[in-house]
């Protein structure tokens, strides 16, 4: 099956001539100079012998027809052919007294283009695509159009009539053939040119019997209808009657290009013989009667005629989407791998029913009509054949999880998605994800619409990835322990080992200054000093790897000496509140808390701009909570809870840590307003926060710094 693209903008229509090189745009422009001449020669040749009434101004619908479908940009060339051919025209076959007012005419035709075109170019947005209310707006279009037009030339008509025409009268006459004239011409042209230029919207011929038939029905009946004096049609055939039925079956049979032109050769034929007086609207003795009656009539047929084939052709178009689209879905239906059902409700199940008799009425009145093959082979797996599949059975395993959810799908109008079924297989048992849509009215369930697709290799793989999620956890676990012990040992091999050993140096060196020379004694000094410093860079690393009192004395005591240090080395005074009891949680919560609270507070030191900081620690029956508060500064953290930075790997590795220790990280902050980071760890989860891959100080210091 293929699918057509098409444009049907209003660019489909259009055809730029200055594209075609400066010899295509001269035979174009040529062509409709040529065109242009034969219409105006034709509206001049159509007119009541009686006092040369003009009848119908074809021209009309030629300079329409030519704006609607060319760009704006050659519109300036179009009028400029236009006004030259018209003035040519008429200073041929006007009166030499009348000659001062061609350039009026020619201006009122000319407005009566520009008006009709820039309408229709306004209100038809897709003129490419035959719809019956762009045929309306047309054909009002060209009603204002030549209305307009009428204002200049029913005034210029006044001067160049015979003594005694009036205004209103002259207007009406102006406007009655220009209208005709459109009407006439450009439904012909237009549907022609869209055969060419999107033949997709215009349906060929399929028998050309039909065409020559109806066709040479029309032009007889027309040829006798209205060349015919009046006295000798007799009432009782009803003529008129019998060509509007011909009309009306082109309408139906023809396409509507040949609708239109066949219609439009019916109008030029009765317009010609109205010319001689002859015809059903000859019997009037006054002029302006008898040539307004036929061109009323003339103008509701073609309007008639026009509209009941756009109509027809729409509803074609119509049905023939409907077939791709019943195509398509079938075509999808039967080609997906998914099991697709409908159930349908013979009798629709009222909103109101308590869950138990809902339960009932699916029983009762459910019943699958339509499904696909892997829905077949889902019943087969089950042993249903093929001629059960009509009932609906709510102990299947797809019915009975949407039977399960009633309660909750009914609060979604009975749609409802992400069920999950298992089915035993030959190679053991199936999962299914499954979704239901619902069709309902006022009157309530009308059918269900069921999808299943088989996810078995999906949550298998779900089931793998989650066992190495948790190995690999395992094992980050394991490594973070046996860090941390690293940088205990460290710690207390730096400080019973090094650190004795530099003291006792230093006492050494001491003692001997003191009998040394002077010379010695400053060499001396300078070693001492050195040795001190050592011993303090010594010191600092053992604080870094081992906080004092962390492991001996708790969790107050070193927030008591992280507070120290910051206001020692960083100029960051903090404000402690620490309100905890050791005893409720294990020493590997008491070290992430720690450093959590150190991280923070340098995090406070590179970017929040301020000097103070507050930390308070607190326990309640079931949670420990901790929070760090500045006035700095602030922060998106929502943005900066995803940036990845060379640095670090951004906030969400934070809150995946304290995730994975059953905690919940709560981030209060926004440009100007500070910062306030809440921890909450459930004390009733220990073993949850024991396996907790804590993190080493220089790796939290990257995360926690990223603000």
């Amino acid at each position: 099956m293929s699918t057509l693209n098409h444009d049907t903008g209003p660019s489909a229509l259009w055809w730029d001539v200055m594209r075609l090189g400066m010899a295509g745009r001269c035979l174009a422009f040529a062509v409709f100079a040529l065109l242009l001449g034969l219409t105006l020669a034709l509206g001049y040749s159509l007119h009541d012998d009686a006092q040369t009434l003009s009848l119908m101004w074809p021209a009309s619908g030629l300079l329409l027809v030519a704006l609607m479908c060319s760009t704006q940009r050659n519109w300036k060339w179009i009028f400029a052919v236009q006004i030259g051919v018209h003035l040519a025209m008429y200073y041929y076959v006007a009166a030499p007294d009348h000659w001062s007012w061609g350039p009026v005419f020619v201006a009122a035709n000319s407005l009566n283009g520009l008006v009709a075109a820039s309408l229709a170019r306004r209100f038809i947005p897709t003129p490419a695509t035959p719809r019956v209310r762009q045929i309306l707006i047309l054909i009002a279009a060209m009603a204002l159009g030549a209305a307009v037009s009428a204002l200049v030339g029913g005034y210029a008509s006044i001067h160049t009539a015979p003594p005694g025409a009036q205004f209103l009268r002259q207007w009406q006459l102006w406007l009655a053939d220009n209208w005709l004239g459109s009407m006439f011409l450009a439904p012909v042209l237009l549907s022609w040119f869209m055969r060419w230029r999107v033949p997709v919207n215009s349906p060929p011929v399929t028998h050309w019997g039909e065409v020559v038939g109806i066709g040479t029905a029309l032009i007889a009946m027309s040829l006798w209808l209205f060349g015919s004096p009046a006295t000798a049609l007799l009432p009782i055939l009803h003529p008129q009657t019998l060509l509007v039925g011909l009309v009306v079956v082109a309408a139906f049979r023809l396409p509507p290009r040949w609708s239109t032109t066949l219609t439009a050769l019916c109008v030029l034929i009765a317009v010609y013989d109205q010319g001689r007086r002859l015809g059903p609207f000859s019997r009037d003795p006054d002029p302006f009667i008898r040539v307004g009656a036929a061109q009323l009539w003339l103008v509701t047929l073609i309007a008639m005629n026009y509209v009941l084939s756009v109509v027809l052709l729409e509803m074609q178009n119509t049905l023939a989407l409907l077939r791709r689209t019943e195509e398509r879905y079938r075509h999808f239906v039967e080609k997906t791998s998914e099991a697709v059902w409908q159930i349908e409700l013979d009798v629709p199940m009222p909103f109101d029913l308590p869950e138990k008799s809902q339960v009932d009425w699916l029983h009762r009145f459910a019943h699958i009509t339509e499904c696909n093959l892997p829905y077949r082979r889902l019943n087969h797996l089950l042993s249903i054949p093929d001629e059960e599949l009509r009932e609906w059975r709510p102990e299947v395993p797809w019915s009975a999880v949407y039977v399960a959810n009633l309660a909750e799908a009914a609060s979604h109008d009975y749609s409802i998605d992400g069920l999950q079924f298992t089915v035993p297989s030959p190679s053991g048992a199936s999962t299914y994800m499954a979704a239901f849509t619902a069709v309902v009215d006022k009157t309530g369930l009308l059918r269900l619409w069921g999808v299943a697709r088989d996810i078995t290799v999906l949550v298998d793989l779900n089931r793998r990835l989650k066992a190495k999620q948790e190995r690999v956890q395992m094992y980050a676990r394991q490594l973070t322990n046996a860090e941390e012990r690293a940088r205990r040992a460290t710690a207390v091999d730096l400080h019973d080992g090094i650190g004795q050993q530099l003291v006792g140096i230093a006492l050494t060196l001491e003692a001997a200054a003191s009998r040394s020379t002077p010379e010695a004694r400053l060499l001396l000094g300078e070693a001492i000093h050195s040795l001190r410093e050592v011993h303090g860079i010594t010191q600092r690393v053992i604080a870094d790897l081992s906080p004092p009192g962390l492991y001996e004395l708790g969790l107050e005591p070193a927030l008591q000496w992280l507070s120290i240090y910051m206001r020692q080395h960083d100029n960051l005074q903090v404000q402690l509140n620490v309100n905890v009891d050791d005893r409720v949680f294990d020493l590997d919560l008491r070290i992430l808390v720690f450093k959590l609270i150190r991280e923070l507070l340098r995090n406070v030191v590179k970017h929040s701009g301020v000097k103070t900081a507050a930390v308070n620690v607190t326990t309640t029956p079931h949670q420990l909570r901790l929070e760090v508060i500045d006035n700095g500064v602030g922060f998106e953290w929502q943005l900066s809870l995803f940036e990845i930075r060379a640095e670090g790997f951004g906030l969400w590795s934070v809150a995946e840590r304290i995730r994975e220790a059953a905690g919940e990280l709560t981030v209060d902050t926004s440009p100007g307003r500070g910062c306030r980071v809440s921890i909450a760890f459930p004390l009733g989860k220990l073993e949850k926060a024991r396996e907790h891959p804590m993190y080493n100080g220089d790796h939290y210091s990257s995360v926690a710094g990223q603000r």
